[in-house]
């Protein structure tokens, strides 16, 4: 969240809708923490077909490495748990990549019902190359797109050769 703004949604041009399905929950009703990791990867899935669907020539989405010459993995995972999300309410998962490494990147998931911040998520991934399964520069094609993508524009760090 910004100093400005209280919204919890402010600074996230991908916001994803979910329903909390009743299996997501526990016998009190209330999500079950593994869970909120899945909803994180439902917004990177949507972050991903997005910014495909806006940088293919046809405006259609298609596949993340054949547009941008590589893939990525988790590397970190951090979950910060403010309140429950209940068994058949509506949220919204919020994402945006918030800082570049030279072979890693990072996102900021935002988990929301209503008015209310739930979760926050941040993720770092690594970038590979699919042909070796090795580690790789983040693509300037992915960097870029998500550049012009993202209304906050993400940190680059400095880093030497």
């Amino acid at each position: 969240m910004t100093k400005e703004s209280t919204d919890p949604r402010a600074g996230f041009r991908l916001i994803t809708p979910v329903r909390v399905r009743y299996v997501e929950a526990d016998m009190q009703g209330i999500v079950f923490n593994a869970h909120y990791l899945a909803f994180a990867d439902i917004g990177v899935t949507e972050y991903y077909r997005e910014l495909v669907a806006v940088n293919s020539a046809d405006g259609q989405s298609g596949k993340f490495m054949e547009m941008f010459g590589g893939d990525n993995w988790v590397r970190h995972a951090e979950v910060d748990y403010l309140a429950p999300a209940k068994a058949d309410d509506m949220i919204d998962i919020c994402l945006r990549i918030t800082r570049f490494g030279r072979t890693s990147y990072s996102a900021l998931v935002h988990i929301v019902r209503g008015d209310t911040l739930l979760t926050v998520v941040k993720l770092t991934y690594v970038w590979f190359d699919p042909a070796t399964g090795q580690v790789a520069p983040v693509a300037q094609k992915f960097i870029d797109a998500v550049m012009d993508f993202e209304p906050i524009a993400p940190e680059r760090a400095m880093v030497s050769a």
